[in-house]
């Protein structure tokens, strides 16, 4: 099924995979597609010890949101402030829209 990224960081993905937490690089193929993981993709390591590796590629995507950049999103949460600072009522429609599109 593949391992999950789990925190992308400065051209680092951590992926979750069943041995533990593996710190890789994007391979320069995905660069070349223009295929950028993002956080919630299930992706294929290949394991190079001490805790790297590389993604090798990524599964296909149910979905994703450019901001924040994150993939195969279940269950989105809008919380809001009904006091101070309060919450524009415009932007908790406007995220409910982009989540409902997505």
């Amino acid at each position: 099924m593949g391992d999950r990224i789990i925190k992308a960081l400065s051209g680092f993905y951590y992926v979750q995979t069943a041995d533990g937490v593996v710190e890789c690089r994007a391979r320069g193929k995905m660069r070349r597609e223009k295929v950028s993981p993002l956080v919630g993709d299930r992706a294929e390591v290949r394991e190079l010890g001490n805790g790297e590796g590389f993604v090798e590629a990524i599964r296909p995507r149910r979905n994703a949101f450019r901001r924040p950049a994150v993939a195969n999103v279940d269950q989105i949460v809008i919380i809001a402030s009904a006091a101070v600072p309060q919450t524009d009522p415009y932007l908790i429609d406007r995220l409910s829209a982009i989540a409902a599109l997505k």
